[in-house]
């Protein structure tokens, strides 16, 4: 197999900013369920076991119905491409409820859109004040901090959303895409890759391609 291409692996990581959460900022959609993945075992082969459930998911409370209105708005825009219309109805959503974690990180996307990594970087920091279980918002500002070159500050934000929920898969997808090709610690790497695919519930073949390109070089 050749060498798997570094910028894929990048822009793999990007992934967690593609898709906005405006259709439910902070609501509750109902605690998901469990869901059975293999994770290796001592002698490296794959077993079953349960992943626990997303804290954030599990705990969010009910978005205000005044907030309801303009995140529908806000989501609307989104879809047009009109990001201006749509960071002035999320500005307003925040500026009255401000302990929307998920408002401030919707926020966020939208300020990326713009071109406003500044401002989208305070809009996270403001979602992971809000909520710290939020782990979508501390793996977007692990992206956001990669980008800028700032390594150590995106490990201790993509470590910040494993301390609230070891299980997330993306976050451990990202975590070794830094240690792999930014830290240059493959050892690292190599263990949160097996980790992310351990928790992924169907074969991910570009994440099973860098495991094999890792264990090669080790």
């Amino acid at each position: 197999m050749p060498p798997i291409n570094r910028d894929l692996r990048a822009g793999a990581a990007l992934l967690a900013l593609g898709a906005l959460l405006l259709s439910g900022c902070a609501s509750n959609p109902g605690t998901p369920d469990a869901d059975a993945v293999t994770s290796p075992s001592a002698d490296g082969a794959l077993v079953k076991r349960v992943a626990s459930p997303n804290p954030y998911l599990s705990a969010a409370s009910g978005v205000p119905s005044g907030a309801q209105q303009a995140l529908a708005n806000a989501r609307g825009y989104f879809e047009q491409q009109q990001f201006t219309a749509a960071e002035t109805e999320l500005q307003q959503v925040v500026s009255q409820w401000p302990e929307l974690s998920g408002a401030w990180l919707n926020l966020a996307k939208v300020q990326l859109k713009l071109e406003q990594p500044e401002q989208a970087e305070q809009s996270l920091q403001q979602a992971v004040t809000a909520n710290a279980r939020n782990v979508f918002a501390w793996n977007s500002l692990g992206v956001l901090l990669r980008d800028q070159g700032r390594f150590d500050e995106a490990r201790e934000a993509y470590q910040s959303a494993l301390s609230q929920w070891p299980d997330f898969a993306m976050g451990h997808r990202n975590l070794g895409i830094l240690f792999d090709l930014y830290l240059h610690k493959p050892e690292q790497a190599l263990h949160h890759y097996r980790e992310a695919q351990a928790l992924e519930t169907e074969e991910d073949r570009m994440l099973k391609g860098w495991i094999m390109d890792l264990e090669r070089r080790l």
